[in-house]
């Protein structure tokens, strides 16, 4: 009977043994890894919390990099604008200069020249601005445009996740009203000046509307920066692990086990001198 009580006692403690290796090992999994959840049998419903929110934090990253080439698209675009703005400016000069009655008509038709090269390199910015292959300034861009251009700006397959790029219109000396503008005469001269004005107003329009919506990448920016935060916080308080506690449970099961070993080598010695009574026995 007292072999058979020993030898139950030895399983016992080998089985407790067994399960404080097992939870130390899990332990020290965890510990290693910085994470609360390495496994679906760790917490199955966390971990799909954790998964979702770990695709949505990646998402936030790459919108807000959409954000910033936009950004950088609306930056050229305006580059332009702003080169074609000082051009139609020297135009208005030269006109005011031309409309002048102390010229005659041959000095006119050299400021003439000049208005020539000014609408062939309007026309030429215009062709030649764009952003990875997208023409900015053609009507590309317009409101009104075939293909409209958008930024994805959100996580989500939604209209207010995407923003629209089509603002800017064609810039054009043919658009801007201004190809047919000839200052080699006073009358000519005078009538530029209205051409001017009208294609002055209609680039500083483009330019406000590349205004606005530099503005608004920058607070989509801003409030996706917040979003990731706040979803990367809920991450961490899902996955992380919580090194006090992890550590406090380490040491915990590395205490059991070795009390665990230390009765199975009791339980073990005990069993022994039982055997070895036995086996003295005298008759």
């Amino acid at each position: 009977m007292a072999i058979n009580i020993n030898s139950i006692f030895t399983a016992t403690a080998q089985r407790n043994l067994m399960n404080s290796n097992n939870r130390l090992g899990e332990n020290l999994a965890r510990a290693s890894s910085g994470k609360r959840i390495n496994k679906a049998a760790d917490d199955a419903a966390g971990l799909s919390i954790a998964m979702q929110l770990q695709a949505d934090i990646r998402s936030a990253d790459q919108a807000q990099r959409n954000v910033s080439d936009g950004a950088s698209l609306t930056r050229v675009a305006e580059g332009g604008l702003s080169e074609i703005s000082s051009l139609l400016t020297r135009g208005r000069e030269l006109s005011i200069q031309a409309a002048n009655g102390t010229l005659n008509d041959q000095q006119r038709s050299t400021l003439n020249q000049e208005i020539t090269a000014i609408k062939e390199e309007v026309n030429r910015i215009t062709g030649v601005t764009e952003f990875n292959g997208q023409k900015l300034l053609d009507g590309s861009l317009a409101a009104g445009a075939p293909e409209q251009l958008s930024i994805q700006a959100g996580v989500q397959n939604t209209p207010n996740d995407r923003l629209s790029m089509n603002v800017v219109e064609d810039t054009s000396t043919s658009s801007l009203n201004i190809d047919t503008v000839d200052i080699s005469t006073q009358a000519g001269a005078q009538s530029a000046l209205a051409s001017f004005d009208n294609a002055i107003a209609q680039v500083t329009r483009n330019r406000s509307n590349i205004g606005s919506l530099q503005n608004r990448l920058d607070h989509t920016a801003s409030n996706l920066a917040v979003q990731r935060e706040n979803l990367s916080a809920a991450n961490a308080t899902i996955s992380d692990l919580d090194y006090a506690k992890e550590t406090s449970a380490i040491q915990r099961n590395q205490i059991l086990s070795q009390a665990a070993v230390s009765t199975l080598r009791q339980g073990q010695q005990g069993q022994a001198s039982i055997i070895g009574s036995l086996l003295n026995i005298k008759g």
